[in-house]
């Protein structure tokens, strides 16, 4: 049986929304995976488009190598530089170390948290530079809650937590501007890839 290969304690969760019918629960539960599914496209999207921003940025302060720039490791202080050392020494084994690998090496979190309040005056003295297409009326500290809301959003999915008593199309919509205010481009190119709300639709 199905269930029986769930956790109690993650199937109850199922059961509540279902009103304690079992099949109904793992209905839901199916469901569930399939809307996470589907948020995979626009999650990838903001998550390449927001690293790739900031390593531009990273490389016009520090260099090619900028994970190696005694003042980037500095700045980024002793866990942000252990997380680094750590994604280079990785590289290493299987050759030359370069931003692109270093890029896809470090994980969500990493990115966003360059986006923390202290980073503001050194790594994004002029903002909009950096991000041309970010709305004027945008702050640094909005774009940093929605970069985090996003990854943790993200976080929920790629751990297999439920996401059916979320706001679905709140969240759907605050990660497309996200997109848009990286790249409106990719933005309106990754839409058509998207079945979020239709499979928001089909809920059981």
């Amino acid at each position: 049986m199905v269930a029986n290969i769930i956790s109690q304690e993650r199937l109850t969760k199922y059961l509540r929304e279902a009103g304690h019918d079992q099949q109904r629960a793992l209905a839901l539960y199916g469901w569930n995976i399939q809307l996470s599914e589907a948020f995979f496209p626009v999650l990838s999207a903001s998550e390449v488009c927001l690293r790739n921003t900031i390593c531009t940025q990273l490389i016009a302060l520090y260099g090619q190598t900028w994970w190696d720039d005694p003042a980037f490791l500095l700045q980024i202080k002793k866990n942000g530089t252990r997380i680094v050392k750590t994604a280079r020494d990785k590289l290493r084994t299987r050759g030359p170390v370069t931003s692109g690998g270093m890029t896809a090496e470090l994980n969500f979190g990493f990115w966003v948290n360059m986006l923390l309040p202290r980073h503001e005056p050194v790594f994004w003295p002029n903002l909009n530079a950096a991000f041309p297409d970010l709305p004027s009326a945008v702050t640094y500290a909005a774009l940093y809650k929605r970069c985090d809301d996003v990854r943790e959003f993200r976080n929920r999915i790629f751990h297999h937590e439920p996401i059916m008593h979320r706001n679905i199309t709140k969240e759907y919509s605050q990660i497309m501007e996200l997109i848009g205010w990286l790249s409106p481009d990719k933005a309106k190119w990754i839409k058509p890839y998207s079945r979020v709300m239709t499979v928001a639709r089909q809920k059981p």
